[in-house]
């Protein structure tokens, strides 16, 4: 049932997202042919500043303005949809749980010197913590460059 619900707020969330794309699109492309209007009617068709109520800087400013506010408010959307739905992926996906290795009916913990090597030949030394537990030292002897020359 909690799949379901996940799949539904997720897809809730991005018809919304579209929803509020497409208004801050369409109001972004409006205030911007208003400002080109003004701009012909200003400078070309030389109406003057009177018939615009505002100046035209105080148009441009306040279109600078509102189309930051717009472009603010996408990018806070979807970040807050990629997070949601990470989130929401995190959830659903089983835990990977790290096997447990026995050895005559201990517990092993391995750990290797150094931390990350990947293959090569190493050594290794099991050691006795207690009645259920082993600790295996896994020392890199030889690194796979001297093995093979290069490593690939």
């Amino acid at each position: 049932m909690a799949v379901t619900e996940f799949s539904l707020d997720e897809e809730q969330h991005k018809q919304r997202l579209i929803k509020a794309t497409k208004f801050f699109f369409l109001f972004t492309v409006l205030y911007s042919l208003w400002i080109a209007i003004l701009i012909m009617g200003v400078y070309f068709l030389k109406l003057g500043n009177k018939w615009a109520i505002l100046t035209m800087e105080q148009w441009i400013l306040s279109a600078i303005a509102l189309i930051s506010i717009a472009i603010g408010l996408e990018v806070i959307l979807l970040v807050q949809y990629i997070l949601l739905s990470k989130k929401q992926r995190e959830q659903l996906e089983p835990k990977k749980q790290k096997q447990q290795q026995y050895v005559q009916g201990k517990q092993v913990h391995n750990y290797t010197i150094p931390l990350d090597a990947k293959g090569g030949i190493y050594s290794k030394t099991y050691i006795l913590i207690d009645e259920d537990r082993v600790l295996n030292i896994r020392y890199q002897m030889i690194p796979p460059k001297n093995l093979w020359g290069q490593q690939q």
